[in-house]
């Protein structure tokens, strides 16, 4: 029986001071660890076992030991990226910052990329992608008056549509869709100004706030801007883009 290809999904480092007093979970002093179950669902219907994976930003040993025995990495949204990664000064607009994590999953973006291991990346993730490649970002969308376009819809549930982007036709997210044109959620404030090195818009927005990127030079290196993981329950469409991501790991762990 072959075995299920193992997906680390990178978790949400909640500080205590996040959580405050009137905090529900865990003791006054204590971080958390948080990790949605949209992404773990996902990441199961797909045929992979999803694996959260805590922060350890100066453990490079761990960093090592987690992606040599990972066979794909799902990189998650969460809190914004800290403006010293893409050589920019803090802005008007940035909101909460989690360097160890920023940090941590750069790291893991590395050595996944050395060990030749697909990667995912959803909202933040596509941010990180970005700027680990050298890429920058807006900080904040309403101070740059980059669009008319709500792109941070959380007045919406988490399925509902927000706007329509544009795919590229010679895309992995096309390869997913089989359509040009698809309708998404948005829940974001943050997004891609300046494109890494070696990354291609595939996805877009009619206001041209990139959507979708992949590496021209990886396997599998894909970032999207919505949140497919929280529109599966309603639009089961969405699940594609998990599929072909899970059936991707599959084949180049066949190769290895």
């Amino acid at each position: 029986m072959d075995l299920k290809p193992l997906i680390g999904i990178t978790s949400y480092y909640i500080k205590d001071r996040e959580l405050g007093k009137d905090r529900d979970q865990g003791l006054i002093g204590q971080d958390m660890l948080l990790c949605t179950m949209d992404n773990i669902k996902c990441i199961e219907k797909s045929g992979g076992i999803p694996i959260p994976i805590p922060v350890f930003e100066d453990n490079d040993e761990y960093i090592t030991e987690i992606i040599e025995r990972l066979d794909g990495i799902l990189l998650t949204g969460g809190s914004d990226i800290h403006p010293e990664e893409y050589g920019q000064d803090v802005k008007i607009g940035l909101g909460t910052v989690v360097p160890e994590r920023d940090i941590f999953e750069l790291k893991l973006c590395k050595k996944a990329l050395e060990l030749n291991k697909p990667i995912l990346g959803i909202c933040r993730g596509l941010q990180i992608i970005n700027v680990f490649f050298g890429g920058t970002l807006y900080q904040d969308l309403k101070e740059t008056k980059f669009t008319t376009i709500e792109h941070r819809g959380t007045m919406l549930p988490k399925f509902s549509y927000c706007h329509s982007i544009n795919v590229d036709t010679n895309s992995k997210i096309y390869t997913a869709f089989g359509r040009n044109k698809i309708m998404v959620n948005s829940f974001h404030h943050q997004g891609v100004d300046k494109i890494g090195d070696g990354l291609k818009k595939t996805a877009w927005a009619e206001d041209g706030m990139v959507e979708g990127i992949e590496h021209i030079d990886y396997p599998f290196v894909v970032g999207v801007q919505w949140h497919p993981e929280a529109m599966v329950d309603k639009y089961e469409e969405h699940l594609k883009l998990f599929r072909l991501f899970v059936n991707e790991v599959k084949i180049l762990k066949l190769e290895v």
